[in-house]
Parts: structure tokens; C-alpha cells; sequence
């Protein structure tokens, strides 16, 4: 993207918006002297014939996720809200078709490099307590600490949200798990139990502490796993990409009848 439409885009975020932070002035977060809650109203369930995966609600129409976890839209639906259920008479929650798939033209799988996808729902999203979108930061040089890992723990057909607290792990740790050198663009990470770190999809979180408020804030999203190791594609490197989909539409249409558009 060229520095002249990223100006524009921001420009054009700053008149939606009314705020410089976050692309959505509107997602999750409390005040400071309120006790933390264990909420993820921002997590989605792509399910398909083939597998479900993890999402995230970023803006009132798009739910973000990892390249891998995309199949055909016509066959997929995304859940939002309180879903509990896998079983299809089952499934509580809001369910929504997609209307158009953008994954990243430079996708690799082999080394889980710009594993990346945003989902464009039939239609906008109604917030509501147990929905609103996860916080985008506008600002790509954060600190990484206080972080945790969000995902749904799946119980045969049940859906249980579970929250991780996670270490950063130096590349030679990463190396050990994988077999690869990491990229400036990714993220290691560990959880600090014995849990499985296998749910492609699945966030990175941060709460960042901005205007008396704290605010849950995407930092990457998961790739590759194994026991106690994951790998995040880190969100700071993708921001022009992102704003890019969600605020201009008119800039950047889809041209292919599959619904798939690489970009």
C-alpha cells in the first residue's frame, strides 16, 4: 500500500472514528477501577463442514482469523456471542454467512508467514454485551507484557472459552518446537501451563491502559502450536492491510466470483 492511500485511510479513520487509538472506538474494554473480567465477547466460531476455528469480531462486519482456517465461504458460517454449542440444534448465539474471504497474497504455510484472513459477514453486526469487536491499535510499537491467549476449549461438542497467560519465548526456544527461525512479523510465545497451544486462529491479547479506560487490545493471532509453543502472526505488521479492507471498499473490491480475494 502506498504511503499516499495509507494517509488517506487514516484520514478517513479519524472522521469515522473520532479517535487515533483504535479502529474501532467501540470495542471491548472497562474502567480502570473496575475488577477484570474474563469476557471475550470479541470471539468468533468459523465452523464449516471440515473444521472450526477461532475468529475475531475487529469491526461491525469483519471477523479477522489465520489464512489456514479459511475453507470455501459457501459452506462456512461464522458464530458470534454466547455459541456453547457445536451441534447445529443446538447452537446459541448469532450466526452470520460470508460474503467475501481476503487472505494474504503472501501466505506461507510452511513457515506460517502472513497467515492472515479477514472475513466480510453477509451483513453488519448488531453490538450487544456479548458482542463487540476486539481493539485494533493504531500505534505498532506497544511493549509486549501482560498478555494472554484467548481460545475455546472444545469438550466433544461443547464450546468452553478459556483464557492462558503467556511468556514470550526467546527464537532458540522457538526453534527447538518448530524447526524454523522465526520472522520479525511473528511472534513466539508460551503458555504457562501444560496446555495445548493448537487452535489456529485464536488471539493474542494486551490490555492497554489509554484514556482512564483498559482497553482489550489484538496483538497476534495464532499460526502454528504445538504442546506449550505457539506462533502469532503479529497484528502491528498488518495495520495498513487491515484498514486497507474494512474502511475502503471503494479502493479495494472484489474480483473474483469465488468470494476469494488475495491481497
Amino acid at each position: 500500500m502506498t504511503a499516499g492511500l495509507w494517509c488517506f485511510l487514516f484520514t478517513l479513520l479519524l472522521a469515522h472514528r473520532g479517535s487515533a487509538h483504535f479502529l474501532d472506538s467501540r470495542c471491548s474494554s472497562r474502567n480502570v477501577n473496575k475488577s477484570p473480567s474474563w469476557d471475550t465477547p470479541w470471539m468468533a466460531v468459523i465452523a464449516s463442514p471440515t473444521r472450526n476455528c477461532s475468529g475475531m469480531l475487529i469491526y461491525n462486519q469483519h471477523v479477522i482469523t489465520s489464512a489456514s482456517c479459511v475453507s470455501d465461504p459457501r459452506y462456512s458460517t461464522v458464530w458470534l456471542g454466547n455459541v456453547g454449542n457445536l451441534r447445529e440444534h443446538q447452537r446459541r448465539g448469532v450466526k452470520y454467512s460470508i460474503q467475501t474471504v481476503y487472505t494474504h497474497k503472501l501466505y506461507n504455510k510452511q513457515y506460517f508467514e502472513y497467515d492472515i484472513a479477514i472475513l466480510v459477514l453477509e451483513g453488519p453486526v448488531t453490538y450487544q454485551r456479548s458482542i463487540l469487536p476486539i481493539c485494533i491499535s493504531l500505534d505498532t510499537k506497544k511493549k509486549l507484557e501482560n498478555l494472554k491467549a484467548n481460545r475455546w476449549g472444545l469438550f466433544e461438542q461443547s464450546i468452553f472459552p478459556r483464557t492462558n497467560t503467556v511468556r514470550i519465548l526467546n527464537v532458540r526456544q522457538c526453534r527447538q518446537s518448530f524447526g524454523i527461525t522465526i520472522k520479525k512479523s511473528q511472534i513466539c510465545a508460551g503458555f504457562r501451563n501444560s496446555r495445548k497451544c493448537t487452535e489456529p486462529g485464536s488471539p493474542l491479547v494486551q490490555e492497554m491502559t489509554v484514556s482512564k479506560k483498559i482497553w482489550n487490545t489484538l496483538i497476534g493471532i495464532q499460526s502454528g502450536g504445538s504442546l506449550q509453543t505457539c506462533i502469532y502472526n503479529k497484528i502491528s505488521n498488518y495495520i495498513d492491510w487491515i484498514v486497507g479492507i474494512v474502511l475502503s471498499v471503494d479502493i479495494i473490491l472484489p474480483t473474483n466470483s469465488s468470494n476469494f480475494v488475495n491481497l
